[in-house]
This record gives C-alpha cells, sequence and structure tokens, in this order.
C-alpha cells in the first residue's frame, strides 16, 4: 500500500542565509520505507545538504530520531505532516547538517580514561542523547547526558574511579544537575539509558540529603468525570509533564479548544534546585510563554507541585524570562472540580493562587 506523507523542509545555508526557511513537498511511502528513503527522494527533486548513506540524526515534529527509523512508525507516532529539522538547528550548517564540535569536544572530557577508539564508538553511539536534550536548548555549556553515559560506563568498569569521575560530573555550573530526561524527546528512547543517569544522581550526597517530597507528582490523573459545566470558546493549554498525565481528552470534551504545546511534556528537572534554582524557572517559563503566544486562557498543570512552581513563581519566571506573562494556572484536580460545576472560589483554592483566575 502506498500512502502521502507532507512534508516541511528546513533549510539553510550558514554561509549564504540569515535566517532558515522551510520548503514544502508531499510524497508517496511504501511500508518498508525509512526516514532516509524519504530524504533520498526529496533529494531527487531538489538537492539540499544532508548524509545520504550514514547513520544519520535528524528531528521530525519535535520528535528526535534515526534516519533508519520506518516513515509508518513516524507518522503513527505523530502525523503524516511532517516538519523536518536538523538535529540542532542551533548548530545547523547546511541544511540538515550541524557542528558537531563542541559535542565531540566533550566527550575528549573524559580522555584520560578512554581510548580514541572508545571516544570515536561513544561519538556514533550517544550523538541524539546530546542533542536531543532540552537542557541543551537552554544551558549551552551543559556537559551533556552522553557524558553522563560515558562516566556511568567508566565507573561500571572502574570502580576505583567513581569518587574522581562523579567530581568530574558535580560541577555546580555545568554538571548533572541540569540533566532531563529524553523520555518524551527521543523516538523509542531506551530507557535503561535514563536509568543510568538516576544511578548516578544516587550516588551523589547533595542528592541523598536532597528533600524530593517537594517535587513528587501525584501518581493519578484526573479520569471518568461527569462534566456539568462547558468551557466552550476557551483555548486550553496544558503541561502533562514525561509521565503522560495528560487530561488532552477531557479538556476536548468540555468543548474547549486544545492548545498543543511542544513543550508539554519537558522534565522540570528537579535536582537542579541543587545547582541553580532558577533552571527549572526556565523550563516552566518557556512553557509559559509558549502556552500565552499560542493564546491560552489558561494552562491546566498536573498538579499542587506545579502550581507551586507555575503560579506561586511566575513573577520571578517573568524576570528570568523577560516578559510579562499573567497566565492563570490550575491543577488538573481544580480543573475537574470546575467540570464537575464548583464555583466557589475558597473552595477550589483559587483565592490563594498569585495569578488571579478570572474567568469565573
Amino acid at each position: 500500500m502506498t500512502t502521502e506523507v507532507h512534508v516541511e523542509l528546513f533549510r539553510f545555508d550558514a554561509k549564504a542565509d540569515y535566517l532558515p526557511y522551510y520548503k514544502k513537498y508531499t510524497l508517496k511511502y511504501k511500508a518498508e520505507d525509512t526516514i532516509l528513503d524519504l530524504l533520498n527522494d526529496i533529494n531527487s527533486i531538489e538537492k539540499f545538504a544532508y548524509d545520504p548513506v550514514g547513520d544519520f540524526n535528524l528531528k521530525i515534529n519535535n520528535l528526535y530520531l534515526n534516519a533508519n527509523e520506518l516513515i509508518s512508525d513516524i507518522v503513527e507516532k505523530t502525523s503524516n505532516e511532517f516538519k523536518i529539522e536538523p538535529v540542532s538547528i542551533y548548530r545547523a550548517l547546511n541544511d540538515l547538517i550541524v557542528d558537531k564540535r563542541d559535542y565531540i569536544e566533550k566527550i575528549s572530557f573524559f580522555k584520560d580514561y578512554i581510548t580514541q577508539s572508545q571516544m570515536d564508538e561513544y561519538a556514533k553511539r550517544y550523538e541524539l542523547d546530546y542533542f536531543a536534550s532540552n537542557t541543551y536548548d537552554i544551558h549551552r555549556s551543559y556537559i551533556g547526558d552522553h557524558s553522563l553515559l560515558i562516566a556511568s560506563d567508566i565507573i561500571e568498569q572502574n570502580p576505583d574511579l567513581k569518587q574522581e569521575i562523579l567530581e568530574k560530573i558535580s560541577c555546580k555550573e555545568t554538571g548533572i544537575w541540569y540533566h532531563t530526561s529524553l523520555k518524551r524527546r527521543v523516538f523509542n528512547y531506551d530507557a535503561n539509558k535514563e536509568n543510568k543517569i538516576r544511578s548516578l544522581f544516587e550516588m551523589l550526597p547533595k542528592v541523598t540529603d536532597f528533600k524530593m517530597s517537594k517535587n513528587a507528582i501525584s501518581d493519578s490523573k484526573i479520569e471518568n468525570v461527569k462534566i456539568f459545566q462547558s468551557f466552550e470558546g476557551f483555548n486550553i493549554a496544558e503541561f502533562e509533564g514525561i509521565d503522560e498525565k495528560s487530561c488532552a481528552s477531557i479538556i476536548k470534551n468540555s468543548k474547549a479548544n486544545y492548545v498543543a504545546l511542544s513543550h508539554s511534556k519537558e522534565d522540570l528537572a528537579p535536582y537542579s534546585a541543587l545547582a541553580d534554582k532558577d533552571f527549572s524557572l526556565k523550563i516552566a517559563g518557556e512553557i509559559l510563554l509558549e502556552a500565552k503566544d499560542e493564546n491560552a486562557d489558561f494552562i491546566v498543570v498536573r498538579d499542587e507541585n506545579d502550581l507551586m512552581l507555575f503560579d506561586k513563581e511566575q513573577k520571578r519566571i517573568e524576570k528570568i524570562m523577560n516578559r510579562e506573562i499573567e497566565l492563570p494556572v490550575i491543577s488538573q484536580q481544580q480543573f475537574k472540580m470546575l467540570l464537575e460545576g464548583e464555583k466557589n472560589i475558597t473552595t477550589l483554592g483559587f483565592d490563594k493562587h498569585r495569578v488571579k483566575v478570572s474567568f469565573l
């Protein structure tokens, strides 16, 4: 069976262009066709820069992946409308080709512990882990998830080096504290990688002493809501985090316009508070600003812990992001109460909000 995919392809030449632009194509594909096949088809229509034979990484619809993935799998995961971009727009040199020097330089951070052949192998293996990190977009000096995975391997193979390696990766300015999960950013992400990084955290005394209760996320999400109050005419965004706590279907059932956010599945980096109390606020700021720019009337977050960040800290977030936000934030539980007909501000807890919930 042959099916169509609609493509917007990123185009940019660092030597000639001031800004990137996108070219549109409509192409047919078969069940066995890969993303690399798709790129080759586009290249046969109009030449552009990419790696036509190698193990090539890129981004499609904000999902990071290898070009050997099946087109049909990415369509199923996202849609048949592809926005194809380089693995790092910031490092783009020519179309889908990027400058990887900073990535390679950070691998050399471990040159005293691994051979050149090992460095070369790591460079091939962990490219997606480096460029796909949301942290990379916010904090360019971060040592990178690839560095953490290399550190894990070194400690596993040479336990005597444990303290030495932990000291290298726990720098307050650039270290492990700024890690954000790739679970919702990389296609078919290997959960074992995240487990390795979590194990590194657990080796650090500061983490052992850190009270995680304030960052703990509720295990439940709202379900089986009886809707008595419609939100027809409202634009509602949500933050669901990395643990798939989405209430999108309930927002849509309320007759509201669901505002899909590209940042809705981000990790808030709870351990970053041990090094930089503003880092999580920067992530929250990206989410709030996207919601505001998409004309959301308010944003639904997971629980009280998210409310503490997105609502109580919104004035600090505004200063960090250098923009006024003033976006109402409510929890999933509060949204459920509203849908079920509750209108008492005190019962809902809206009297304690820093940003006034003005739509009642």
